[in-house]
């Protein structure tokens, strides 16, 4: 029974839709990561346009932040499906940009930085900035 299960004919078209239907899902990933980056693009766009200011520039950082964040997923993403593994620095690297964003909002809404939450925030910047200096290189792409 298992011999017959290995040599099914449909065997061959299952796996074909299941790839197809793993590179539309992908598609469908990047253009939405693309038209986030798009929107973002147009939001600095509008903040650059007004005056600057120490809350306007970190306004403006936050949405940067973002975008840099879409890119790495890319990266990583393009990484992953060309070596069919995740690799673990732009991993750490994406966490690294998503607690120096968190720092920036936090700053941004003038929210106590003497919090247990800005001192989290800030450790997690320490360690995973140890983390990314200390991995050889080979783990990068």
């Amino acid at each position: 029974m298992a011999q017959e299960a290995l040599t099914s004919p449909a065997r061959p078209w299952v796996i074909r839709l299941l790839q197809w239907s793993t590179d539309a899902l992908y598609g469908l990933g990047v253009l939405s990561i693309l038209g986030v980056a798009v929107h973002v693009m147009a939001v600095i766009g509008g903040l650059l346009i007004r005056p600057i200011s120490y809350t306007a520039l970190l306004t403006v950082l936050d949405p940067v932040l973002l975008l840099v964040m879409l890119a790495e997923l890319l990266h990583t993403m393009t990484l992953a499906i060309q070596t069919h593994h995740l690799p673990l620095k732009p991993v750490l690297a994406l966490l690294w940009l998503a607690l120096v964003r968190h720092g920036v909002v936090m700053a941004a809404t003038a929210s106590s930085l003497a919090t247990a939450t800005a001192g989290a925030t800030l450790g997690g910047v320490v360690v995973l900035s140890g983390l990314l200096a200390l991995l050889p290189a080979h783990d990068a792409d």
